[in-house]
């Protein structure tokens, strides 16, 4: 996993690049990045490090993400 500064530059390792396949554009695996980063409590999932979709969750969603992957994977 890549660590990148922080999108405003004062605070690293609060943004990670996830490689990823992307299900619509049929690219190889690992070809589509996921940025994910913190902003504020806030965490923000940017496909394809593009800027254009961003999906947001609260600090309440992100702890349910997190409850649910790690059920998931053990």
């Amino acid at each position: 996993m890549e660590t990148h500064g922080y999108a405003g530059g004062s605070r690293r390792g609060r943004r990670k690049a996830i490689p990823g396949t992307c299900g619509l554009h049929r690219g190889p695996i690992g070809f589509a990045n996921l940025m994910v980063n913190e902003r504020d409590g806030t965490i923000v999932f940017d496909p394809h490090v593009t800027g254009e979709c961003l999906i947001t969750l609260n600090e309440q969603s992100a702890r349910m993400l997190r409850d649910i992957l790690i059920e998931w994977l053990g």
